[in-house]
């Protein structure tokens, strides 16, 4: 592994609380893990994430809102409570707030009678109320779901499914039984306007991408996969106009061959124009965090940047400011025994980063989850993320970019 070795003591160095970061209240209570953040157009933030039930042997997905200047968050709400709730470090619940202000979420929940690698399946259901009461739940994909929302209150749902779900063949369309990238157009009432087969052949289980571009486009990215194990990342663009999506695409020949799965996708967000993502890869051991920008929605990507300090884990969250430039965050091994923290980066529109700068301290156990983000309406990014213990629980901080 190639390391940056002015950089690396940052990494490895104990810290105390950089005073660009303030800690927040959270609103979830203990054993809880898998959040996940949204903003709305009205500046509101949306935190969801996993927990105890509302009985005994049960676990809930619950919400609660920040509203614009509030300190406080407010009382959780649930989303679904069942015995069946289906928790995984890597493949969590997501919510979308569509351009007709309801809200749809999706998570997984376990098949009673199914077993093997994949017994679990996709679930949605919306809400017109800001989360109050929600409609009777129905299925949406199988795994590793991301939503965006369109224009009339539609939502582009993207997720993974295995090519032999459900057959006894041991291959499907030519390709040997593994995972395929599909999309679904839903509509506000929650019926199929169209779906579609994005790329016929992916990596089984990496986190899917997206991120809405003006005229009713979204960027989708996703990890791929090539016959001989090549696992690079790539990127569609999905036009609602013509219900097309262009020709994937990598963002970058990074040339990983990698026979399992490094669970490990990558983050997108935009604002206008601005649109900037980042993966993780590690062609040849050389572990790396890597970024591109675009300030023409999409049309064209800046030359990939490197993000890390030497020793990436990966595990990314990419959040594009109100000024265009692009904050990113991300996790990097330390040198004590399992300890990682989480670091952040900003990207300027015309290709200047800052210097890395610790977050919080984490772990390297699959119990720290994934880092999540969302930009409040006054300019500050607010991050969620579980600190394992037993038992574990959800935190939240405000970051102030400028400082």
């Amino acid at each position: 592994m190639k390391l940056f070795p002015t950089l690396l003591c940052i990494a490895v160095a104990c810290h105390a609380a950089p005073t660009f970061v303030r800690e927040l209240p959270t609103p979830a209570a203990p054993d809880s893990q898998g959040s996940n953040l949204t903003a709305a157009p009205d500046g509101t933030l949306h935190l969801t994430w996993s927990g105890p039930g509302d009985r005994a042997g049960a676990r809930a997905l619950r919400l609660a809102t920040l509203a614009p200047g509030a300190a406080q968050w407010s009382a959780p709400r649930t989303i679904v409570s069942s015995p069946l709730l289906m928790e995984n470090w890597a493949d969590f619940a997501s919510l979308c707030v569509g351009t007709d202000g309801a809200l749809t979420a999706q998570w997984f929940q376990k098949v009673p009678g199914e077993s093997g690698h994949h017994p679990y399946s996709g679930w949605f259901s919306r809400s017109t109320d800001g989360g109050t009461t929600w409609r009777a739940p129905a299925r949406l994909g199988h795994e590793f779901v991301a939503l965006a929302p369109l224009s009339a209150g539609r939502t582009l749902a993207v997720w993974l499914e295995n090519w032999g779900r459900g057959a006894p063949a041991a291959s499907d369309h030519g390709h040997a039984r593994g995972m395929k990238l599909l999309a679904r157009l839903v509509a506000p009432d929650g019926a199929a306007l169209g779906e579609w087969t994005i790329d016929p052949d992916v990596c089984t289980c990496c986190q899917n991408t997206t991120a809405p571009l003006p005229g009713d486009r979204v960027f989708i990215g996703y990890r791929g996969h090539t016959p001989d194990d090549i696992r690079d990342n790539q990127y569609v663009i999905f036009d609602l106009a013509t219900r097309t999506f262009s020709k994937p695409a990598p963002l970058r020949d990074d040339r990983w061959k990698i026979a399992a799965c490094p669970v490990n996708g990558p983050a997108a967000d935009a604002r206008g124009d601005a649109l900037a993502v980042a993966w993780f890869t590690a062609p040849e051991g050389d572990a790396r965090v890597q970024a591109r920008y675009s300030s023409d929605a999409g049309r064209t990507l800046g030359a990939p940047l490197r993000l890390d300090l030497g020793r990436p884990i990966g595990r990314l969250e990419t959040v594009v400011l109100a000024d265009a430039s692009a904050l990113f965050l991300w996790m990097e091994h330390g040198t004590a025994e399992n300890a990682a923290g989480i670091y952040a980066r900003r990207l300027s529109p015309n290709g200047q980063l800052s210097a890395p700068q610790l977050v919080a301290d984490s772990t390297q156990a699959r119990a720290s989850g994934f880092p999540r983000a969302a930009l409040r309406a006054d300019g500050r990014v607010v991050m969620s993320w579980t600190r394992p213990g037993d038992p574990g629980r959800v935190h939240v901080c405000e970051i102030t970019p400028a400082r």
